[in-house]
């Protein structure tokens, strides 16, 4: 299968305890590309975001996905893995001190799933690609 993997950097102009708390709002997670219309979030009695299920838009398709908690470090790193009919992979996002604001790193790893999602891999990420950092740079700034 075809896979790419996407990193950027941005600064959020808030506290990390401030991003985190964020990062567990499940609209949160409509500023990464490729998720829209973030529905049927399941939040646990911490109030931490546990899961939820999107929308994703590609290629004038809507593709139905989901999302599960992975790796997860309080206050410093948070791991999605997605799934669609066609696509699979996960969302990372690290936070560090960067004086009174935060660094929040994302790296975006995204693999097709069959022959036709394989066909057209080229253009889903070459379409990623190009819009990635400055979605990173638009999530960021969302999150203070």
């Amino acid at each position: 299968m075809a896979s790419e993997t996407f990193n950027h950097s941005a600064i959020a102009i808030t506290s990390r305890s401030r991003v985190w708390a964020t990062l567990q709002q499940p609209g949160t997670w409509e500023g990464i590309g490729g998720v829209d219309n973030v529905h049927d979030p399941v939040v646990g009695a911490d109030g931490s975001l546990q899961s939820f299920s999107f929308e994703s838009l590609a290629g004038g398709k809507t593709y139905q996905g989901h999302a599960t908690l992975g790796p997860r470090e309080e206050g410093q790193l948070i791991t999605w893995n997605i799934e669609t009919s066609d696509i699979a992979g996960t969302v990372t996002v690290t936070l560090e001190d960067e004086g009174v604001d935060t660094r929040v790193g994302v790296t975006l790893e995204v693999e097709s799933r069959g022959m036709l999602a394989a066909a057209f891999f080229p253009i889903i990420s070459s379409t990623i690609g190009n819009g990635f950092p400055a979605t990173v740079e638009d999530f960021a700034a969302g999150l203070g």
